[in-house]
């Protein structure tokens, strides 16, 4: 689990912009984050710390999918990537700016990491998880501060891919005629569980107003879910950015989140969380 302590997070931008290559290091942290995104991969040829064992996810930041591996050469790796995978935009490596990880370390890393991401709110392009190498016991504790670690960078940077959900989430609720959906919060973001049900018609007034989010709407309806006469049965989970934004999703029309979502015991979402303000 992370600390709830002060950590200082410090972001080196090689050439001076957000655009760029940039390099990340977590106060009292073993690691070290190089975030590239994949049109700037060339930067990064002569960088020595990247022909070393890393942890490393490809992130598409359009629609949140993401992929976890691990490597003994991150540069020759992510060329590889390059080639074979069409979907991302960006990756993340982890790296030990004393070189001191191994190749059974990041192996056991990427089984860890795989197997919490698998659980979460991201799409993950892994299908399984990695067997679980052995490790000796004395490293184990070193190895969960990195993930966890990793864990903040990743947040901090809005990939939500290694966060574990609470035990007892506050689940919302959003039901009309045709609407019969769930979802929680997770970080910063709000996610639709798979399984919840959708309308597949559409307001004219969305489509007129919100033409992105339209179409977005409809691709995620191709491809993550099952289509039944009049609704789609969602097959994962899928985060937005707010309650509104995920309203909207599953109900085709503009809608008031503070009104519409409610809980197990019809409150909106208004009187819980607004609650003695």
């Amino acid at each position: 689990m992370t600390s709830d302590q002060p950590r200082l997070i410090s972001t080196f931008l090689p050439d001076g912009t957000l655009e760029g290559l940039r390099i990340i290091e977590l106060s009292e942290s073993s690691i070290r984050a190089f975030v590239i995104p994949r049109l700037k991969l060339a930067d990064i040829k002569n960088r020595s710390e990247l022909v070393q064992p890393a942890l490393y996810f490809l992130f598409s930041s359009d629609t949140m999918q993401g992929y976890i591996g691990e490597t003994e050469n991150f540069f020759h790796r992510i060329k590889n990537h390059d080639q074979s995978k069409l979907w991302w935009n960006i990756v993340v490596a982890i790296i030990s700016p004393t070189n001191s990880f191994e190749k059974g370390d990041v192996k056991y890393l990427e089984s860890i990491a795989v197997e919490r991401a698998l659980g979460g709110s991201m799409q993950i392009d892994n299908k399984t998880t990695p067997i679980r190498n052995n490790i000796h016991e004395f490293k184990i504790h070193s190895l969960q501060k990195v993930l966890d670690d990793t864990q903040i960078v990743l947040t901090s940077l809005g990939y939500d891919a290694l966060s574990v959900p609470e035990k007892t989430e506050q689940i919302w609720y959003c039901k009309t005629k045709k609407t019969d959906a769930k979802g929680v919060f997770r970080g910063d973001k709000f996610v639709i569980l798979a399984g919840s049900i959708l309308d597949l018609e559409e307001a004219p007034s969305f489509e007129k107003f919100f033409p992105s989010d339209s179409i977005r709407r409809r691709e995620i309806i191709k491809s993550k879910t099952t289509a039944q006469k009049d609704i789609a049965i969602l097959n994962e989970n899928i985060q937005f950015r707010s309650p509104n934004d995920a309203g909207q999703f599953v109900t085709g029309r503009s809608i008031n989140a503070w009104t519409t979502w409610k809980d197990k015991s019809g409150q909106t979402m208004n009187e819980v969380m607004r609650r003695g303000e």
